[in-house]
């Protein structure tokens, strides 16, 4: 039940619940329908901890509600916020976790520095707005610990788009991308010979994820695609079993020196694929049989599709990742 109940905030804060009746929308007054990314560096270790803010570009039409603007869900380890410069008002906020967060529970953290690449995706704002990152304290509460101005026609913002980095697959399309959850399958690890089985792995997890539930009672409530980049070898990084690769994704083995923990480290890679497609949500599928995967609440997900236990793990990490399951 815990599950379900879960699941259910998190596609209310997903999906549009309606259109308030008047001429002009809050969305309609705020934003314009492109989405705005901001890529930022987080760097800490050794009791320090520091925000830079990396590039502003645009992130192609905005996918998420119009009218679910500010997340309710108190779920994740972050919170951001955009809040409008004239009148302080939250615009748009969203909860989510981050491989920094995690990374500095390890004992790592306690021994040296290392810096990772985050990012926040939020609808085009059109004018300045203060945009405002918070954590948690030890007692659970959010304070507000790095913020940027930011001003949509500054020359520092790149307002130009990504060209698609290949063909979009869709899988199944419920309706228009505002009014869904947006989940966007991408591979890592196919060469170009190998997109056919790419298309068969992706179609048979989401089958099989859509057959339990709630996902079947919500099948609707969806939209889904794939994309893939061919990569030069089968398979992604794997320090452990000596396959050395290099994947315009990034996803390695051996997170955190986890043997099986799999993630997308190259956080600007996959975001650039993931741009050619409207998406919520990302799970990136491993062309590989060693078993491994993650998932960062709001950020991304991972599975090695052909391990034995492929079908389990892309809903078990899908549900860190979607709902903030622990």
């Amino acid at each position: 039940m815990r599950r379900v109940l879960f699941g259910a905030a998190v596609l209310a804060g997903v999906i549009a619940v309606g259109h308030p009746l008047g001429s002009v929308t809050p969305y309609e007054a705020a934003f314009t329908g492109d989405t705005m990314r901001v890529d930022y560096l987080q760097t800490g270790g050794l009791g320090i901890e520091a925000v830079a803010l990396d590039r502003i570009v645009n992130d192609g039409p905005w996918p998420g509600s119009r009218t679910s603007l500010v997340d309710e869900t108190n779920l994740g380890k972050y919170l951001f916020e955009v809040v409008d410069r004239g009148t302080n008002r939250v615009l748009y906020s969203r909860g989510f976790a981050s491989l920094y967060g995690e990374w500095e529970t390890t004992p790592e953290a306690g021994e040296m520095h290392r810096t990772f690449s985050g990012t926040l995706r939020f609808p085009w704002p059109k004018s300045p707005v203060q945009l405002v990152l918070k954590k948690r304290d030890r007692v659970n509460a959010f304070h507000e610990f790095w913020s940027a101005i930011i001003d949509p026609a500054s020359r520092q913002v790149n307002r130009g788009r990504l060209e698609p980095a290949g063909r979009v697959l869709t899988l199944w399309e419920s309706g228009p991308p505002a009014t869904k959850v947006d989940l966007l399958l991408i591979g890592d690890g196919y060469t170009a010979a190998e997109m056919a089985k790419f298309e068969a792995d992706a179609r048979r997890l989401v089958d099989r994820m859509f057959a339990l539930e709630p996902y079947k009672s919500r099948r609707g409530d969806f939209n889904v695609r794939a994309i893939a980049v061919p990569a030069a070898e089968s398979g992604v990084h794997n320090p452990r079993t000596g396959e050395m690769r290099r994947t315009q994704a990034g996803t390695e083995y051996n997170v955190f020196d986890s043997e099986r923990y799999a993630l997308a480290l190259h956080n600007r890679g996959w975001r650039d694929i993931a741009s050619s497609a409207p998406y919520d949500a990302v799970e990136i599928l491993i062309n590989n049989r060693y078993y491994g995967g993650g998932g960062i609440f709001n950020d991304h997900a991972a599975v090695a599709v052909d391990s034995g236990s492929a079908d389990y793990i892309f809903a078990h990490e899908f549900g860190h990742h979607f709902a903030g399951l622990g």
